[in-house]
């Protein structure tokens, strides 16, 4: 749950002195003043929190906790000492089940089956280690390890179970706590106020205090800060607990211990290895570039180098140890893989093997899955690469829906505001609303897209045109259930769907589904704001000449000549003498996918594109992510970086017409384009990955199963064997969606013995790629976890590509 500024609310404050102070919020980007409302990202709903505390019976303030005693003193000492010399254990509650074989935890491996929430408990016994098993999802193990080894720790603790505890994060690690639970999550746990800790605080001294940050020099000076004596006492009562998300540095830990109020205070100290940020179930990401980010130009860091490796740098050791705890989360000790003659992720790799290195040896407790006591489950793989390799996937229009929210909608950390439209809303003369006009309204509501959204999860994946079929047959279900409204329906004809006026009286008429309709109807008006955004922007015909350079055929099949797809990039550049942006963007697309042009016809398109001199640098930074600008002579090499995606294109475009029957990634002519990550995440999950294009840094377990052909992917035909005109008609392929059997039939095909591929892009990973890790999870079976330092739109990606000079 987050709270935000609402003038228009009535709250209460506990005391005046309080109005000097500013709570913080339980999503980055929105803190707020004493007039505050709670956002619930469970349900999307939000109250004043004078009402939350009416209807959770928030208590009053308990009495102050009491004076340590010696024996407290002494635990507090002995924890103290244990850790010192650097053997701060993450899974003290699992060690018991870890020694006895069983192998229960926060990494949900070794053989363990979870509840769909990732909490459950251990349904098998070490005797059943061979039965089939279902793990839980990252974002689950993140939500059971917060709940358990976090919140729950802390209150078993706590001297009275009438105790609150005030909760204290940093920026970092509150968008870690907001991406995986909801404020009612930590009420439950007698969490009272979240704080901000780089901000002044009204002291709470009847409360225990709960620090959950990063381990940094900044956040550590903030805590010492709080409890250096001074006039009035400590900001908060006797006990204090502290948590960090990765490894706590040695000189921190000795400053920590320098402080003798605080440490005489600390019952827990520990670290908790969540130091990253969950963007789905399966999918993580470092938020590591863009204006908001601790590291905005890491661009920079990445790509300008001399060596594009320079591993002693911020940036590159906070990759690393970052994903130690994805690594430390998941119990998986993973072989490492690269790309070969790639210094970025080859030096990344090494760097990273001497960091898990490094935590595997300081945490002996600590077990993974493969390690010989969990047989059920192999040692993971841990696949680097590269942004540098596929330019192409971030700047394509993709029209899946969650691609269009990001990319067409204003849209900030899954929080959207669209306008909802009311029907019959008309003012009478009194002011009150009335029927009688049936005008149509807006109002702006606030929307969180994200796995707590099960309709989200259900269609984010499918083409727009499948969602917004989806949705009007859902919503004519209900309708066409209750008799009282189905007139709305026969209005039509009964086939058409409903308009969003239609919608809006139906949702007045069935308050017994408002809940459902409200959240349909939600989606229904996003997806509609999409084709609002798509016809406006008139991107049809622009995205069949996108997925015509891409894949270099038309939807027909046919392989145009250079000089024909030139000419209809320039009626585009003509047809949009205003927008600046796409010209650049069709530009850049041009260059990529055909890897350079004369320098004649880029002159020719340069002066056609009209761009300003500011976007120009950013045009010409595509060098510096390893696409040429001029083509090299046929004499010539592809070259460098993209050699491989030159070479899997050239596969693609090749097997155009071959395989097996034409068959195609998608239902619909304008999303042809297959990203090239999907190509090497199946091969991947099949184990066919070349050794020679992906070495490891140590070697491989039956390296000779894993030695693919010379020749890297085969890639799917991406084109529908259709002779429709239209980009949003079918093909009368069989090519089973997102949504499918495909899916259905993912729990038959996984294999309980498979290793899972946790897969890592370094400089930015689209929403395409996203999509396609789903979608070969699904028809693979084997587990993917898929993340990278920060998720990427198309203006994302060239404002990556404008931080680079």
């Amino acid at each position: 749950m987050q709270r935000g500024a609402d003038k228009n609310l009535t709250t209460t404050t506990t005391s005046t002195q309080d109005q000097d102070f500013q709570p913080c919020a339980l999503k980055s980007g929105t803190l707020t003043l004493p007039l505050y409302y709670y956002y619930d990202v469970d349900t999307g709903s939000r109250f004043p929190a004078v009402c939350l505390k009416k209807r959770h019976s928030y208590p009053p303030p308990s009495p102050p906790l009491p004076a340590p005693t010696v024996n407290n003193k002494s635990s507090v000492r002995r924890i103290m000492t244990s850790i010192a010399p650097r053997i701060k254990k993450k899974m003290t509650s699992f060690a018991s089940s870890s020694s006895s074989g069983g192998g229960g935890g926060g990494g949900g491996g070794g053989g363990n089956s979870f509840d769909e929430g990732g909490g459950g408990r251990r349904r098998s016994s070490a005797a059943g280690l061979a039965s089939s098993v279902v793990r839980p999802t990252l974002l689950g193990i993140v939500r059971r390890q917060l709940l358990e080894d976090v919140f729950t720790m802390s209150c078993a603790a706590l001297t009275s179970p009438s105790s609150w505890m005030v909760l204290v994060v940093d920026p970092e690690s509150l968008r870690v706590v907001s991406s995986s639970v909801g404020m009612y999550n930590l009420m439950e746990h007698r969490v009272s106020i979240v704080e901000d800790l780089l901000k002044k605080r009204a002291p709470f001294r009847d409360q225990a205090v709960m620090y959950l940050v990063e381990p940094n020099e900044n956040s550590v000076a903030r805590i010492i800060e709080d409890w250096t004596p001074r006039g009035g006492g400590p900001p908060y009562g006797d006990a204090v607990f502290l948590y960090f998300l990765g490894r706590l540095p040695d000189q921190l830990f000795d400053r920590i211990k320098s402080c003798k109020e605080l440490v005489r205070r600390v019952r827990v100290l520990k670290e908790v290895n969540l130091d990253f940020l969950v963007k789905e179930a399966m999918a993580f990401h470092f938020d590591m570039g863009g204006k908001k980010s601790a590291y905005p130009s890491v661009y920079a860091d990445l790509y300008l180098s001399p060596t594009s490796s320079s591993t002693s740098s911020p940036p590159w050791e906070r990759m690393a140890s970052k994903l130690v705890t994805v690594c430390a989360t998941l119990n998986e000790y993973p072989h490492v893989r690269y790309r070969a003659n790639d210094s970025l992720t080859k030096n990344l790799a090494f760097l990273f093997q001497r960091r898990m290195n490094e935590f595997v040896g300081s945490n002996d407790e600590w077990w993974y899955n493969g390690d010989g006591l969990h047989p059920n489950t192999d040692r993971a793989t841990l696949l680097l690469l590269d942004r540098r390799d596929d330019c192409l996937s971030p700047l394509i229009h993709e029209f899946t829906y969650e691609a269009m929210v990001n990319d067409l909608l204003p849209i900030d950390d899954d929080r959207i505001t669209y306008e909802s439209v009311n029907a019959g809303t008309a003012k009478d003369k009194d002011g009150g609303s009335s029927n009688k006009g049936g005008e149509e309204g807006t109002t702006k509501m606030d929307a969180l897209l994200n796995d707590n959204d099960e309709v989200w999860v259900e269609l984010r994946g499918k083409h727009i045109a499948d969602v917004i079929q989806t949705l009007s047959a859902k919503i004519r279900d209900i309708v066409n259930s209750n008799t009282s409204v189905s007139a709305l329906g026969r209005k039509d004809g009964g086939g058409k769907a409903l308009s969003i006026n239609q919608m809006a009286k139906a949702l007045r008429a069935l308050p017994e589904y408002r809940e459902i309709m409200s959240k349909l109807s939600q989606h229904m008006q996003i997806a509609h704001q999409c084709m609002d955004q798509f016809n406006r922007q008139g991107l049809l015909e622009l995205s069949d000449l996108e997925q015509t350079l891409a894949t270099g055929k038309t939807d027909e099949g046919r392989t145009p000549k250079l000089k024909e797809l030139l000419g209809r990039v320039v009626e585009q550049f003509r047809s949009r003498p205003t927008d600046s942006a796409m010209r650049l963007r069709l530009l850049a697309i041009v260059i990529v996918s055909q890897r350079g042009l004369s320098g004649g016809d880029l002159q020719k398109l340069l002066t056609e594109a009209n761009i300003s001199p500011n976007e120009l640098r950013t045009f010409n930074n595509l060098e510096r992510m390893g696409c040429p600008l001029i083509r090299e002579d046929d004499n010539g090499k592809a070259g460098g970086v993209g050699k491989l995606a030159a070479k899997v294109r050239d596969a693609r475009v090749g097997s155009y017409h071959g395989g097996k029957g034409g068959e195609s990634e998608s239902e619909y002519s304008s999303s042809r384009y297959v990203c090239l990550l999907k190509s090497i995440m199946e091969n991947a999950a099949k184990g066919s990955l070349s050794v020679d294009d992906f070495p490891s840094v140590l070697p491989l377990p039956d390296a000779e199963t894993m030695l693919a052909p010379s020749s890297t992917t085969q890639a799917k035909s991406v084109r529908k064997s259709t002779s429709t005109t239209s980009g949003w008609s079918k093909s009368n392929g069989n090519g089973t969606g997102v949504g499918g059997s495909v899916t259905a039939s993912l729990g038959k095909k996984k294999s309980t013995h498979a290793g899972r591929q946790i897969v890592f892009m370094a400089g930015g990973l689209c929403y395409s790629e996203l999509r396609a890790a789903r979608e070969v999870m699904n028809s693979t079976g084997t587990e993917i976890v898929i993340g990278s330092t920060r998720c990427i739109s198309p203006k994302d990606f060239i404002d990556d590509l404008h931080s680079l000079g």
